[in-house]
This record gives structure tokens, C-alpha cells and sequence, in this order.
């Protein structure tokens, strides 16, 4: 069980055994590509099998305070990114698209929960109203995940990609923060 405490507004912290939840720094750089690198090396959960942003423009990314990156640390390694990132266009400015990846051999011990809930009350204290995710329609355990915090389809994106040689959808998937 991940317990949370809140260190000030603008922090919420989780522990668990050796495992810490927190909001990610300028030093995380690093640790966090090297995470989603390995997520994305298995070439099942993420679209990307490269990591695009350097050290440096993923700091940029961590310093914008639109956007909330958390990690979980096991000993000092980072072994789960999520990132929230709020549209800057003014008509869709109460928006935010959400990403999780999760190391591989840590899955399943309710590190995406606790993250995931997380990022839902950093967006209800922003006034962010809606939170978008795009998840494989093969990775059903994070639509099971997904949709027992509260997230529905809105659409999906039928034969979008091919994993291992087979047709998968893209299932976009929403949480509104003001329970409609």
C-alpha cells in the first residue's frame, strides 16, 4: 500500500518499503530517459521506440509549471514516469494529456494508481477539467487500470498500429475532473 502525505501545496510524496513517489527535479533528467528507453525497448506499451528529448530538453520540460512530471524511485533508480502535460492553446487550455510508464518487473504493485491519482488532484488544483490518455487496445490491463479510476473511451482509432504483426487499435481515453 502506497501511503501519500503532503509536504507543502505544491508537493505529495507516497512511500512504500523502498519505494518513493515524488514530484521529478532538474536532476531526474536522466533517470527518466532512461526509464521510458526501457518501456519503450520492449516495443509493446509505447508508440516511440526512441526517446526523442535530450537531458537537457527534458529538464526544460520538468522546469515548466504547466506540466507535472512524477517519478517512483527504488533505491535511488527511477523505475516509473508520469508526465501531465496541459495544452497551452487557449481553447483548450483546460485540458491535459497524460502518459505512465512503468519498468518492466514492477508492474502491478499500484505504482500507476497511486501516480495516476496523484496527477488527478494536481489537475482538480489547476482547474484542469479534462485529462486525455492514449492507450493500445492489446494493453488491457492498463484500460482495466484506467477505467477503474474513473476514465472512459471516447473514441478509438481502429487498426492505428502494428505490434508484433498484428492490427492494433488506439483507445482514446478520458477523466473529467468535474464529473460531468
Amino acid at each position: 500500500m502506497l501511503r501519500f502525505w503532503r509536504k507543502s501545496t505544491e508537493e505529495l510524496s507516497a512511500t512504500s518499503g523502498n519505494l518513493l513517489i515524488r514530484r521529478a527535479s532538474e536532476r531526474d533528467a536522466k533517470g527518466i530517459i532512461d526509464c521510458m528507453q526501457s518501456v519503450m525497448d520492449e516495443r509493446i506499451y509505447l508508440v516511440s521506440e526512441y526517446y526523442l528529448l535530450t537531458e537537457k530538453g527534458e529538464q526544460n520540460r520538468i522546469r515548466n509549471p504547466d506540466d507535472l512530471t512524477l517519478v517512483c524511485e527504488s533505491a535511488g533508480r527511477i523505475i516509473g514516469v508520469l508526465t501531465l502535460q496541459r495544452s497551452f492553446h487557449s481553447k483548450s487550455r483546460h485540458t491535459a494529456n497524460l502518459g505512465i510508464a512503468i519498468r518492466s518487473g514492477y508492474r502491478h504493485m499500484g505504482i500507476g494508481t497511486a501516480m495516476i491519482k496523484r496527477a488527478i488532484l494536481w489537475s482538480k488544483e489547476r482547474e484542469i477539467k479534462k485529462i486525455n490518455l492514449e492507450v493500445f487496445s492489446s494493453n488491457t490491463n492498463a484500460i482495466n487500470l484506467y477505467r477503474k479510476l474513473g476514465f472512459i473511451e471516447e473514441g478509438r482509432r481502429r487498426r492505428q498500429f502494428i505490434i508484433n504483426g498484428k492490427y492494433v487499435d488506439d483507445v482514446l481515453m478520458t477523466y473529467y475532473t468535474d464529473e460531468l
